[in-house]
């Protein structure tokens, strides 16, 4: 999903969030920027109707790993490493766990060991070493 989508999502969750019927949720976007519709809006629109939503009172919080129970402190580091490098390319949490799979025949990435999430690592940094290659 491209950083636009992801954005008229969140503005939707914080239209819900705030509990805005149609009507107000159609005046709060023409007020702010002349559109009344997130499909008309460029990015930069975008980021200025959700940080209004953020002044409001919208809590924006990540899914990015679910409700999964919270790693034991010797992998958090490389989960944390895993999670900033598939952030920096915009991939979702699925590409890790089909490494894990491909590479260690474990469907998710979190129940790896500490060697096998370091190896991770070092496949996500040749990824990324790639990219900046190009």
């Amino acid at each position: 999903m491209d950083n636009r989508k992801r954005l008229i999502t969140k503005i939707h969750i914080g239209k819900k969030q705030l509990g805005l019927d149609e009507e107000t949720y159609r005046q709060f976007l023409a007020n702010l920027t002349g559109k009344t519709s997130c499909a008309a809006m460029t990015e930069e629109e975008l980021h200025k109707v959700l940080g209004e939503m953020v002044k409001k009172g919208f809590n924006v919080r990540s899914a990015f790993w679910g409700n999964r129970a919270a790693p034991r402190d010797d992998k958090k580091i490389y989960l944390a490493k895993i999670t900033a490098l598939l952030a920096k390319h915009n991939l979702p949490k699925e590409y890790a766990d089909g490494i894990a799979k491909r590479s260690f025949k474990v469907d998710v990435v979190h129940w790896l060991t500490p060697w096998q999430l370091k190896k991770v690592v070092q496949m996500l940094a040749v990824y990324d070493r790639n990219k900046k290659a190009l």
